[in-house]
């Protein structure tokens, strides 16, 4: 509202802050000079004045708020199990701690500790030989643009499971510790007319009888262990992260359809957009993992 004050916090008194107020206001100071001097409000200083009358100490109460439900000692060892396992879960810590605390309080716990839920950064096992074939492959493609890319119909497989999805671990660690060994997992390796196929080097795609019935068709060489390159690995991590649990191999089946049939279109264009930067990223890398 226009001509309102604007309201000032201040920080919670000292023990010598309360101390200074004490000596001041015994020597015939102002509540309004005091406040100034200590740099707090004048409720503030009121406050600790009446109760050093009223009760002759000017220690801070204990707060009204809820008890803390563990100890330091299990606090330090809450945060170790996590520093020793990233991808441990809370209810194992709760197991171990053997303190009946919610879920929260250990995220609560953690965070103090600057230790964060995060997905782990998921790393490509690549061998030197791998980095020069992938170098090699993006460089001889450099010059292909979204136009060029947009003619590659992507094709891939990817597991679902019943129930949750138990390839979606998370991590805990520090905000600057995404690419560190310790917090990373590692990835598995595993017709339209004037179109381009291109698959990966799983077994079922370098199979006899796959190379056989392609032999008539178009198809893009592929470089091993360059899951970050495919397009098509996004969208398996859009539809699992909407795939809501299934009892049956059926329904399974029937939600995963469903999903793909009423995948917007445009998440599909953002990640064909993004080929040449992927390209662009792994030519920087010589040819080793990149952030996609």
């Amino acid at each position: 509202m226009p001509g309102k004050r604007a309201r000032i916090h201040f920080s919670q008194l000292s023990e010598c802050e309360r101390g200074l107020i004490i000596v001041m206001k015994t020597a015939g100071w102002s509540t309004r000079r005091v406040a100034g001097q200590v740099d707090s409000s004048e409720c503030d200083v009121r406050n600790c004045w009446e109760q050093w009358t009223r009760e002759g100490t000017h220690a801070r109460k204990t707060g009204s708020g809820a008890t803390r439900k563990t100890t330091r000692r299990e606090d330090r060892r809450i945060v170790r199990q996590a520093l020793v396992d990233p991808t441990v879960t809370r209810s194992t810590i709760r197991a171990d701690v053997g303190v009946a605390i919610v879920p929260q309080t250990i995220s609560r716990h953690l965070t103090e500790a600057n230790l964060n839920s995060k997905r782990p950064f998921r790393a490509l096992p690549l061998t030197p030989e791998h980095r020069q074939l992938r170098l090699h492959w993006c460089k001889a493609r450099s010059m292909w643009n979204v136009t060029d890319f947009q003619k590659v119909v992507f094709s891939d497989e990817s597991r679902f499971v019943l129930g949750t999805d138990d390839n979606r671990v998370r991590a805990w660690r520090h905000p600057d510790e995404r690419y560190n060994s310790p917090h990373n997992v590692l990835r598995h390796t595993a017709h339209t007319a004037g179109a381009i196929l291109q698959q990966d080097n799983a077994l079922p795609h370098t199979a006899k009888v796959a190379h056989d019935f392609l032999r008539h068709f178009q198809t893009l060489p592929w470089p091993v262990r360059s899951s970050d390159l495919s397009s098509v690995e996004h969208v398996w991590d859009q539809l699992k992260r909407q795939i809501t649990s299934c009892h049956s191999v059926h329904y399974l089946e029937l939600a995963v359809q469903d999903l793909w049939a009423h995948l917007p279109q445009e998440n599909i264009r953002c990640l064909i957009n993004s080929k040449p930067d992927r390209m662009a990223a792994c030519i920087a890398a010589g040819g080793g993992p990149t952030r996609y």
